[in-house]
């Protein structure tokens, strides 16, 4: 189907379903909305009927208002003396007194009988209305009105209580044709009563009963295609239903609402087929030929190829020209594209060919499986082979025995989506054999599996690996040398301890006994001369000087076999409590100190204090000379971590003789000017070393000294 076919199936399809959409709208809402216009027209009809049924209630009332007066002043009698014309002037047919006991007392008739009246009867009327009397009683002052049906005849009845006794009076009209023919007169509507007979009702009289009990006070209902009806229902003087009240009118209003969609329809048809008329003349005119033109000369740029060739533009400012002008920016997109394709093909061709790795195209499909389907010129060099040879070998011509081995599994991997990298062996065309590091996946061209791969010559990488695994196994053996002489240094500095342990204890005895005889010879004034106590006394201090120097020892042999209990650690608190001891035990001495607060590490308490003491002891020691004496302790944080220090402004040191700071014995003062056994600073630095730190010195002759500590980091908080 060609498009001018589409177009005009779709404008007279729309059409079409437009005007079933319009139809049934119309049928379904417009008539709708007429005929609930009618049925409230023909409810208001109605109701006005019934308003001139019930205004004929008043003339009744009035009457027997009027006949009570009289009654009370001429007796019961007076109504046997009421003459037809009286009755007939009034409209009255019948007019009873009756007893409590609804016995007649007097009664007067209308003497001449109409075709809808039946013989008047006051006793049948009297039996009607048996049970009337209580109702009359409850409410003396207002009087009863109401339809009964005698002989299947309407009768208004009024019915009021005498005054001053028991009787009740009747006035009673037949609402008989020529009521009825007044009341239409009046309202100019066919008056129609139909009696609620309990068997034989009639169909319309059977649905009005059940719209009035469903709660419509007017129904109104569809006799036929041309008439509707419009029904009030009057319930008898006891409440019960009596008769319908019925107006039947043509459905003018209907059918007019109906003549007038019908003319509107066709209208819509006349207009819609003129407008399809003249829409398809200008779709085929102004689009459809051009578009038949368009797509000839697309056509045939397709099936030449010839993508230079454009499309003619007109002057228009419309779809069409703007479709003629995309579709030659398509073509100009597409001449572009070929060109940069082209030009992307060159590029492709010139990376391939000299990329420095080795690169293969192999097929996995057909008569192409296994075969080397494109190679560039490293991949040819590489084996030995021009670039057409390598192209009429299988892989498998390239590969050892060994690698054809596995060369199954490999390819399986790939195929199943793996890019797989592997180290494998491949033959030269003479033969030799080399290592290479694959790396191939799956690729697809022109719907069609192909493996990609990128060969590397690692020959020499694996010339550098094996002297690398020589040079390691070199190290390997080093390492176990050095474990080696560790161990054997483990056993020396253990047996040098031990050593060291043992000789202070055994030098020990003779310097104790040595220092008693001495203290003896000084005790005793009478055996010795004066040259004789000074060499005493100089001994006597020697083996005191000898026993600290053996204390110091024992304590710094004990360091390195002592277990570290960590903890958290004030050094704040412990330089504090140390300067406070040292305060006390020089009162007299004005020292300025200084100490950072809340320095809390992570170590072992004892050693750590051992450490503060000894380094705020040498700060106390050598800055005891200066009139103003400065200790301070502080902290510093590094980008490697907190950095402690010691400070004075005491006598100080030069820093070429730094190195000799922490050995043993070592001082760099003499023993007349600063006392000490020159085995305190080694102590600091190896609780310092077991602390995972390290520490330094900085100073300068004569302006103070400052002692750097760090801790493992840690061990640091």
């Amino acid at each position: 189907m060609t498009l001018s076919q589409r177009t005009i199936l779709l404008i007279v399809s729309t059409f079409i379903a437009l005007l079933f959409i319009l139809a049934v709208t119309s049928d379904v809402i417009l008539l709708k909305n007429f005929a609930a216009l009618e049925r409230v027209v023909v409810a208001d009809n109605i109701q006005k009927v019934r308003n001139e049924i019930d205004e004929s209630y008043d003339e009744l009332r009035a009457l027997a208002h009027e006949l009570e007066g009289t009654l009370s002043t001429q007796g019961d009698t007076h109504l046997t003396k009421l003459p037809d014309v009286f009755l007939q002037s009034r409209h009255v047919d019948i007019i009873v007194c009756i007893s409590s006991d609804m016995q007649v007392i007097s009664s007067s008739q209308h003497s001449v009988r109409s075709s809808l009246k039946p013989p008047v009867d006051p006793a049948h009327v009297i039996a009607v209305l048996g049970g009337i009397v209580p109702m009359v009683r409850n409410s003396p002052a207002e009087p009863q009105s109401g339809v009964v049906l005698v002989d299947n005849a309407p009768l208004q009845l009024v019915i009021s209580q005498l005054p001053g006794n028991d009787r009740l009076l009747i006035v009673g009209r037949y609402l008989d044709k020529a009521e009825i023919n007044r009341i239409t007169a009046l309202t100019e509507f066919v008056l129609e009563l139909v009696p609620v007979i309990a068997e034989g009702k009639a169909p319309d009289i059977t649905a009005a009963l059940a719209a009035v009990s469903h709660g419509v006070e007017n129904p109104v209902l569809v006799v036929n295609q041309d008439e509707v009806a419009g029904y009030s229902l009057f319930k008898d003087i006891f409440g019960r239903p009596c008769l319908f009240a019925k107006i039947t009118e043509e459905r003018l209003l209907y059918n007019q609402g109906k003549a007038s969609i019908i003319y509107v329809l066709t209208a819509l048809f006349v207009a819609g087929g003129v407008f399809c008329c003249v829409m398809l003349f200008f779709i085929r005119e102004t689009i459809l030929k051009r578009l038949e033109t368009l797509t000839q000369k697309v056509s045939k740029i397709s099936t030449e190829g010839y993508i230079s060739g454009r499309l003619p533009v007109s002057g228009r400012q419309d779809e069409l020209n703007a479709l003629a002008v995309s579709i030659n920016s398509m073509l100009d997109s597409l001449e572009n594209a070929e060109k940069d394709v082209r030009e992307s093909e060159e590029r492709y061709h010139m990376l391939f060919d000299r990329a420095p790795d080795s690169i293969i195209i192999i097929g996995v499909e057909g008569d192409d499986a296994g075969r080397v389907i494109a190679a560039n010129q490293a991949a040819a060099d590489q084996h030995g082979y021009t670039v057409d040879e390598i192209c009429q070998l299988q892989i498998y011509d390239l590969n050892t025995a060994e690698t054809n081995s596995k060369a199954a599994d490999i390819a399986a991997d790939i195929v199943a989506g793996e890019w797989v990298t592997a180290e494998v062996w491949h033959l030269k065309k003479d033969g030799t054999q080399f290592p290479i590091e694959i790396h191939a996946g799956l690729i697809k061209i022109a719907g069609k599996k192909y493996i990609l791969g990128f060969d590397r010559d690692i020959t020499q990488r694996k010339l550098t690996e094996e002297t690398d695994r020589m040079h390691l196994e070199q190290v390997r053996l080093l390492n176990d040398e050095l474990s080696r002489k560790a161990i054997e240094l483990a056993a020396a500095n253990n047996e040098l301890e031990t050593f060291n342990y043992s000789v202070s204890h055994d030098m020990r005895g003779p310097l104790t006994r040595i220092s008693g005889y001495c203290q003896l010879l000084l005790d005793d004034d009478s055996t010795l001369d004066p040259d004789a106590r000074e060499y005493v006394t100089r001994i006597y201090e020697s083996e005191t000087w000898l026993n600290e120097m053996i204390d110091a020892l024992l304590q710094l042999a004990q360091l390195t076999r002592v277990e570290i209990v960590s903890g958290r650690v004030d050094l704040s608190a412990i330089a504090e409590e140390v300067l406070r001891e040292l305060t006390l035990e020089n009162p007299d001495r004005p020292v300025r100190i200084r100490i950072v607060p809340n320095v809390v590490v992570s170590g072992d308490s004892r050693l750590l204090k051992m450490v503060m003491i000894n380094l705020l002891g040498n700060a106390w020691k050598y800055s005891s000379l200066k009139k103003d004496a400065l200790i301070e302790f502080s902290v510093e944080q590094t980008e490697t971590g907190p950095v402690y220090a010691v400070r004075d402004n005491g006598d100080g040191f030069d820093m070429k003789d730094a190195s000799k700071l922490f050995r043993v014995f070592t001082r760099l003062h003499a023993a007349s000017q600063f006392a000490g056994t020159g085995i305190g600073l080694a102590t600091v630095q190896r609780i310092i070393f077991r602390h995972g730190g390290r520490i330094w010195a900085e100073a300068q002759p004569g302006v103070g000294a400052t002692f750097f500590f760090t801790l493992q980091r840690s061990l640091s908080l």
